[in-house]
């Protein structure tokens, strides 16, 4: 015998869909895998991310260029630490869904496991691009989802309240009234630059209260 039930329902038919839509969402990352990019040898991370209405999407992180040198994508990796009490992130080699060869594929990829699988809430928006080949644009453009900030799924607190050891979260709702699709500013023209989120102020120390 069933009943029906709606809110199982209404998941049926988000299963397979993607995140295209600028907001607020929780859920979990399911893979977060260390990539090094092929010319520039820039080091970042590669994340899945799964809402927990069913819907996904995948977006890259670069952190810091081969000499070390931070980019700004290393602030939203220590945010993302934060929020889910991570010290530190370690490679492992965990089998994760991930694109190959043009298509999806289950695979084995070095990975940060203390990412992984644990509620996380992000603001994603959608940002247009200009669509490049050889490092040149080449005229078309696209939209994509990206990371635009952090926060702790639980408490709704943000990386420096953690840090502070505050109990009420007083940020987000700051940043949420920030939060808007971001249309490419310059069109056309020659090489494009990579947009990023905002940096947020954030030191670690040996205060950390996790």
């Amino acid at each position: 015998m069933y009943k029906l039930n709606p809110e199982l329902a209404t998941k049926a038919d988000t299963i397979g869909a993607y995140i295209n839509e600028t907001g607020k969402y929780v859920g979990t990352f399911l893979r977060a895998e260390k990539l090094i990019s092929s010319k520039a040898r820039t080091d970042g991370i590669g994340f899945t991310f799964r809402a927990e209405d069913g819907r996904e999407t995948r977006f890259d992180i670069w952190t810091q260029k081969e000499g070390g040198e931070p980019l700004m994508g290393l602030n939203m990796v220590n945010a993302m630490m934060a929020c889910l009490g991570a010290r530190q992130l370690n490679v492992t080699q965990i089998e994760v869904k991930k694109w190959h060869d043009g298509q999806e594929a289950v695979l084995p990829a070095p990975c940060f496991p203390e990412l992984m699988n644990k509620k996380i809430g992000l603001l994603l928006r959608s940002e247009e691009y200009a669509k490049m080949k050889d490092g040149f644009e080449t005229g078309e453009y696209g939209w994509r989802m990206a990371p635009f900030a952090v926060f702790q799924a639980d408490t709704e607190l943000m990386a420096s309240e953690i840090l502070k050891r505050k109990t009420q979260p007083e940020q987000l709702g700051k940043v949420i009234n920030m939060l808007a699709d971001k249309p490419l500013k310059k069109k056309p023209g020659g090489r494009a630059g990579a947009s990023s989120a905002p940096p947020a102020d954030i030191q670690f120390d040996d205060d950390i209260p996790f």
